[in-house]
């Protein structure tokens, strides 16, 4: 007994699946943007953190006071 031949037929995709595709891409730039801004914020922690716990002369030598580290952050 012989089996059928099968043809694959191409079936252009429907609006939905496109949909979904959009979506799709969307919420993956929304969470690498999130996981950007996560990240960033997470170093500017750990940045003033750094400062804060430097002695009066480690400032002196990075070129900052002890009463701008505050502003500096403020500002970014």
């Amino acid at each position: 007994m012989e089996l059928p031949k099968m043809e694959l037929v191409y079936t252009a995709p429907t609006k939905a699946f496109v949909l979904i595709k959009i979506a799709l891409k969307s919420l993956h730039k929304f969470f690498l943007a999130l996981g950007a801004s996560i990240a960033k914020s997470q170093q500017l922690r750990a940045d003033y953190w750094i400062l804060q716990h430097m002695s009066d002369r480690d400032l002196k030598d990075v070129g900052i006071t002890r009463g701008e580290i505050k502003a500096r952050f403020d500002s970014k």
